[in-house]
């Protein structure tokens, strides 16, 4: 289980908060939002509908009905949401007490609290940090890691990783793959407690969730060198990475944000 922070605390309130009453919208309640076959090869539709609450989310699922017929049946399940589609999920977190967090912390088995040695949640009073790096690419490739992890938690790239065509994620680790194969990269690195626009000058642009234990980040060529970044804004946590790229260089955008899809937005 990953170390605890403000946003799984709000998360846990924001849920237990909205109980089992939710508010969930009946008129797309029976809309197809994606089908599935039985093991008898019937078709099954399904829908997925989230509370305006909490976020969670009703999943329904029934056979069509067959011609000239018009009942069936439906049955729904809840599943847990992403909690960056938690709403008000990153205000909440702002008003979670010390006192709230390392409750929540011991009773997920961590009596000790947060490490001395992790990165200090500053999310209400850091700037943007700006950076202008020259990376040596090998391979077309290079990582971004939390400080214990090792380009090995990401390459080969597990079959479990989470990928948003330029990067590939698992918790700890990232791999870029920018738009050279051997050479030096021009690399602008943006780092902020809000999360930023999209530079729309790039020509590619994807953006995915990665958790970091500890809050202190090193960006690992494949070369050998270990480029550490300044402490993470929140601490540790997740993260939202933003990728662009085009043949002169590229821009990593790095923000505290709950953890959501990955997204291709050019």
């Amino acid at each position: 289980m990953p170390f605890p922070n403000r946003d799984d605390v709000a998360m846990e309130q924001i849920l237990r908060t909205c109980g089992h009453d939710h508010d969930i919208p009946e008129e797309n309640r029976l809309e197809v939002t994606a089908t599935e076959t039985d093991e008898n090869g019937q078709t099954v539709n399904i829908n997925h509908t989230a509370c305006r609450r909490c976020g969670m989310i009703q999943v329904s699922r029934w056979q069509p009905p067959e011609p000239g017929t018009h009942r069936f049946v439906v049955m729904s399940t809840f599943e847990r949401p992403e909690p960056g589609d938690v709403p008000g999920l990153a205000e909440r977190a702002l008003q979670v007490t010390d006192a709230e967090l390392a409750d929540f912390i011991a009773a997920r088995g961590f009596p000790a609290g947060v490490p001395a040695d992790f990165a200090p949640d500053r999310r209400t009073t850091a700037s943007v940090e700006h950076l202008d790096l020259t990376l040596r690419i090998r391979a077309g490739q290079f990582a971004l890691l939390d400080r214990p992890r090792s380009v090995g938690d990401i390459l080969p790239v597990p079959a479990y990783a989470e990928s948003a065509d330029l990067i590939d994620a698992v918790p700890g680790s990232a791999l870029f793959w920018p738009p050279i194969h051997d050479g030096e990269l021009t690399l602008s690195v943006t780092i902020s407690p809000t999360p930023p626009e999209p530079d729309r000058s790039y020509d590619r642009i994807v953006e995915l969730s990665c958790r970091f234990g500890t809050g202190h980040a090193v960006l690992h060529e494949l070369a050998g060198r270990k480029l550490p970044l300044p402490p993470l804004p929140a601490g540790h946590g997740d993260y939202r990475l933003r990728f662009h790229t085009k043949p002169s260089g590229c821009l990593l955008q790095i923000w505290n944000q709950p953890r959501t899809k990955p997204n291709i937005l050019r």
